[in-house]
């Protein structure tokens, strides 16, 4: 049995030596200090489980993906209707501008377009 590449016999010499190195105490304090991070990680795994549980939001949201049209999330689509929209915003601003007098004296085309309204 090989884990990372270490098989049993491996392992084991690994053990004699941390033993030696650490000590008794240490490898007792090592082991606690790797149990409690070991815990911590399946702590925070099943709280990452948990909040992406696809499943679970689909359902709170009643929602089922085969009738989602994932077409209306095409960026091309989207892009265009932003700009469409963006641009609506602004030819309705300038209208609003356009019929408050900014200057004193209008300008030349504005003044042409009067005059040719009038007739």
């Amino acid at each position: 049995m090989e884990l990372f590449g270490i098989n049993s016999a491996e392992f084991v010499v690994l053990l004699v030596l941390a033993v030696i190195v650490i000590g008794p105490k240490g490898l007792v304090q090592a082991f606690k200090l790797f149990r409690r991070a070991l815990a911590a990680f399946r702590a925070w795994s099943a709280k990452l489980r948990q909040g992406t549980n696809l499943a679970g939001i689909a359902a709170d949201l009643k929602l089922d993906p085969a009738q989602l049209d994932w077409r209306q999330y095409d960026p091309r689509v989207l892009v265009r209707q932003t700009v469409r929209e963006e641009m609506d915003a602004w030819a309705k601003q300038a209208v609003g501008v356009g019929s408050a007098p900014t200057s004193p004296e209008p300008a030349a085309g504005e003044a042409a377009g009067e005059e040719g309204g009038n007739r």
